[in-house]
């Protein structure tokens, strides 16, 4: 069950454009890896009690035709898609 979650995790983190080893940080060195490992933890819990498991797995392989607002996360991954993207800039 976990193995699902986290590929599912990881493709969402993909076609949001991600980086997926964001989701790896594991020994945080800087503030916004702080801030980035704990929005994750969340993230991996939400992943793994997800409500809408199929319709993410249709999503997910382009069988459904809509945004990821069906997501828990979704509002996470957008706000570390503005993080990651403002700090690339620097």
């Amino acid at each position: 069950m976990h193995a699902a979650s986290e590929r599912r995790m990881v493709g969402m983190l993909e076609c949001v454009g991600l980086d997926p080893a964001i989701a790896r940080i594991s020994d945080p060195y800087t503030i916004m890896e702080y801030a980035i490992e704990g929005a994750m933890k969340a993230v991996r819990e939400r992943c793994r009690t997800c409500p809408t498991v199929n319709l993410c797995e249709r999503w997910l392989a382009g069988s459904e035709d809509c945004d990821n607002g069906f997501c828990a996360n979704a509002k996470v991954f957008n706000e570390l898609k503005i993080i990651c993207d403002d700090a690339a800039r620097l």
